[in-house]
Protein backbone atom coordinates (compact mmCIF):
# COMPACT_ATOMS: atom_id res chain seq x y z
CA UNK A 1 0.00 0.00 0.00
CA UNK A 2 2.96 2.82 0.35
CA UNK A 3 4.08 1.99 -2.84
CA UNK A 4 0.92 3.81 -4.41
CA UNK A 5 1.76 6.87 -3.28
CA UNK A 6 5.52 6.89 -3.82
CA UNK A 7 4.48 5.46 -7.65
CA UNK A 8 1.74 8.76 -8.15
CA UNK A 9 4.35 11.13 -6.62
CA UNK A 10 6.76 9.87 -9.32
CA UNK A 11 4.66 10.06 -11.56
CA UNK A 12 3.94 13.62 -10.98
CA UNK A 13 7.05 14.65 -10.53
CA UNK A 14 8.13 13.23 -14.22
CA UNK A 15 8.98 15.91 -16.62
CA UNK A 16 7.17 16.03 -20.17
CA UNK A 17 9.12 15.19 -22.79
CA UNK A 18 10.62 17.64 -24.65
CA UNK A 19 11.03 18.59 -28.70
CA UNK A 20 13.66 15.91 -30.19
CA UNK A 21 15.67 17.67 -32.51
CA UNK A 22 17.37 15.57 -35.66
CA UNK A 23 19.88 16.94 -37.96
CA UNK A 24 22.33 16.13 -40.98
CA UNK A 25 23.51 18.16 -43.67
CA UNK A 26 21.01 20.66 -44.90
CA UNK A 27 18.67 19.22 -42.72
CA UNK A 28 16.81 19.62 -39.34
CA UNK A 29 13.77 19.04 -37.65
CA UNK A 30 12.31 18.96 -34.36
CA UNK A 31 9.26 16.35 -33.37
CA UNK A 32 6.80 16.57 -29.96
CA UNK A 33 4.55 14.00 -29.01
CA UNK A 34 1.45 14.46 -27.06
CA UNK A 35 -1.92 12.19 -26.19
CA UNK A 36 -2.22 10.60 -29.44
CA UNK A 37 -0.61 12.80 -31.98
CA UNK A 38 3.20 13.59 -33.19
CA UNK A 39 4.24 17.20 -34.18
CA UNK A 40 7.35 17.47 -36.55
CA UNK A 41 8.33 20.67 -37.71
CA UNK A 42 11.19 20.07 -40.72
CA UNK A 43 13.36 22.02 -42.89
CA UNK A 44 15.63 21.29 -45.78
CA UNK A 45 17.84 23.82 -47.09
CA UNK A 46 16.79 25.62 -50.27
CA UNK A 47 13.40 24.26 -49.67
CA UNK A 48 12.07 25.65 -46.95
CA UNK A 49 9.91 24.24 -43.70
CA UNK A 50 7.25 21.63 -43.51
CA UNK A 51 5.08 21.11 -40.45
CA UNK A 52 3.21 17.54 -40.44
CA UNK A 53 0.99 15.87 -38.22
CA UNK A 54 1.34 12.18 -37.80
CA UNK A 55 -1.46 10.01 -36.07
CA UNK A 56 1.00 6.88 -34.88
CA UNK A 57 -2.27 4.74 -34.41
CA UNK A 58 -2.68 5.41 -37.82
CA UNK A 59 -6.47 5.53 -38.02
CA UNK A 60 -6.15 9.19 -38.59
CA UNK A 61 -10.18 9.44 -38.15
CA UNK A 62 -9.99 12.90 -36.62
CA UNK A 63 -8.33 13.89 -39.86
CA UNK A 64 -11.67 13.96 -42.20
CA UNK A 65 -12.33 17.42 -43.08
CA UNK A 66 -9.07 19.01 -42.12
CA UNK A 67 -7.34 21.14 -44.40
CA UNK A 68 -5.86 23.99 -42.24
CA UNK A 69 -3.77 23.85 -38.95
CA UNK A 70 -3.21 26.69 -37.01
CA UNK A 71 -0.19 26.46 -34.12
CA UNK A 72 -0.39 29.04 -31.17
CA UNK A 73 3.00 29.56 -29.52
CA UNK A 74 2.92 31.67 -26.33
CA UNK A 75 6.15 33.48 -24.70
CA UNK A 76 6.38 33.69 -20.90
CA UNK A 77 5.16 37.07 -20.96
CA UNK A 78 1.37 35.98 -22.44
CA UNK A 79 2.43 37.32 -26.17
CA UNK A 80 1.00 34.68 -28.50
CA UNK A 81 2.03 33.83 -32.06
CA UNK A 82 0.04 31.87 -34.54
CA UNK A 83 1.48 30.12 -37.55
CA UNK A 84 -1.60 29.13 -40.19
CA UNK A 85 -0.55 25.63 -42.28
CA UNK A 86 -2.45 24.34 -45.24
CA UNK A 87 -2.64 21.01 -45.16
CA UNK A 88 -3.22 17.37 -47.05
CA UNK A 89 -3.91 14.36 -45.76
CA UNK A 90 -1.79 11.27 -46.72
CA UNK A 91 -3.02 8.12 -44.63
CA UNK A 92 -2.05 8.87 -41.15
CA UNK A 93 -0.25 12.47 -41.93
CA UNK A 94 -1.43 16.02 -42.37
CA UNK A 95 1.46 17.68 -43.96
CA UNK A 96 2.12 21.45 -45.67
CA UNK A 97 4.31 24.09 -46.18
CA UNK A 98 5.43 26.30 -43.23
CA UNK A 99 6.10 29.71 -43.94
CA UNK A 100 8.38 30.99 -41.24
CA UNK A 101 10.30 34.24 -40.62
CA UNK A 102 13.08 34.93 -37.90
CA UNK A 103 10.67 36.44 -35.57
CA UNK A 104 7.99 33.53 -35.62
CA UNK A 105 11.05 31.30 -35.19
CA UNK A 106 12.34 32.97 -32.05
CA UNK A 107 8.66 32.59 -30.67
CA UNK A 108 9.22 29.25 -31.50
CA UNK A 109 12.53 29.22 -29.67
CA UNK A 110 11.27 30.95 -26.45
CA UNK A 111 8.06 30.05 -26.09
CA UNK A 112 6.60 28.34 -23.38
CA UNK A 113 3.75 26.36 -25.08
CA UNK A 114 1.77 25.74 -27.94
CA UNK A 115 -1.93 24.54 -29.30
CA UNK A 116 -1.81 22.73 -32.26
CA UNK A 117 -5.72 22.84 -33.55
CA UNK A 118 -7.88 22.31 -36.51
CA UNK A 119 -9.89 26.30 -37.07
CA UNK A 120 -12.42 24.67 -39.48
CA UNK A 121 -13.27 21.62 -37.61
CA UNK A 122 -12.50 22.91 -34.16
CA UNK A 123 -10.36 19.84 -33.08
CA UNK A 124 -7.32 20.54 -31.02
CA UNK A 125 -5.10 18.32 -31.52
CA UNK A 126 -1.90 18.67 -28.85
CA UNK A 127 -1.15 21.16 -26.48
CA UNK A 128 2.11 20.99 -24.86
CA UNK A 129 5.36 23.14 -23.72
CA UNK A 130 8.14 24.26 -25.67
CA UNK A 131 10.90 22.46 -23.70
CA UNK A 132 13.59 21.71 -26.36
CA UNK A 133 12.50 24.01 -28.83
CA UNK A 134 15.90 26.29 -28.47
CA UNK A 135 18.19 23.61 -30.30
CA UNK A 136 15.97 22.89 -32.87
CA UNK A 137 15.98 26.79 -33.49
CA UNK A 138 19.80 26.48 -33.65
CA UNK A 139 19.87 23.26 -35.65
CA UNK A 140 17.36 24.91 -38.20
CA UNK A 141 19.49 28.15 -38.71
CA UNK A 142 22.66 25.70 -39.04
CA UNK A 143 21.01 23.45 -41.90
CA UNK A 144 18.86 25.72 -43.34
CA UNK A 145 20.18 28.82 -42.97
CA UNK A 146 17.24 30.26 -40.84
Amino acid sequence: MRLLPVLAALLIATPAAAWDTQQRSGFASASHRVGGYEITISCRRDRGFELALSDPSLSASEFEGVTGLMMWVTLPDGRTDRWSVDVVQEGPVLSGPLYVSDFNLEFFRNGTSFRLDAPLTRKVFMEGDMRGTGAARLAFLEQCGI
